[in-house]
């Protein structure tokens, strides 16, 4: 009787304090350049989804899981291209409490994927980085539109040849670009 009449006051407890809200956020921005003289066009991809949860009452702190889609590409007589998938934990901080401006950090420690160079395809791993300063405005109850600066940089470790010889590399690509924010936020 002791051991049930805990276990209801433990639950009364946590219903009342639940107040987490939780928030399905993405990000999707492209750049392109392109260069007569040495005819090089350059694009770059990438799209970032956040699944997470408040921590707190204030709902300010959020936590959760990020997936990172990159593609880097480089035309010139041929295509050289790098395309991974990042996965790992992101914080977003809310300055105030309307949630409208924000920075976000994530650390995406499995990243893997593809790159060609020169004709030559081959499989790359590492970890990736990412920093974003946005803001977003609400449209109704749950929906959020906005805009970030963000700086994403995947550093490459390891490259595994067609052959499936593998090499121990230090490459890094960076970027920084403006997106597109939509979020989904309930409670």
């Amino acid at each position: 009787m002791k051991f049930g009449l805990s276990l209801i006051t433990t639950l009364i407890f946590l219903m009342n304090t639940a107040n987490a809200a939780f928030m399905f956020d993405t990000m999707s921005g492209f750049t392109t350049t392109s260069d007569s003289k040495t005819t090089t066009d350059t694009s770059d991809v990438t799209n970032h989804l956040f699944i997470g949860a408040s921590l707190g009452a204030r709902q300010r702190t959020f936590i959760g899981q990020n997936v990172t889609f990159f593609t880097h590409q480089v035309k010139k007589t041929t295509t050289d291209k790098v395309s991974t998938l990042e996965l790992g934990p992101r914080v977003t901080w809310f300055f105030n409490d309307e949630n409208v401006f924000y920075v976000s950090l994530g650390w995406n420690p499995y990243a893997k994927g593809t790159r060609t160079i020169n004709g030559t395809t081959e499989d790359i791993s590492g970890f990736s980085l990412l920093g974003s300063l946005g803001a977003e405005v609400k449209i109704n109850k749950n929906f959020h539109i906005g805009g970030s600066l963000n700086y994403h940089s995947l550093k490459i470790s390891k490259a595994i040849s067609a052959a499936n010889v593998a090499t121990s590399v230090s490459d890094t690509y960076n970027s920084m670009m403006p997106m597109l924010n939509l979020s989904f936020r309930f409670r």
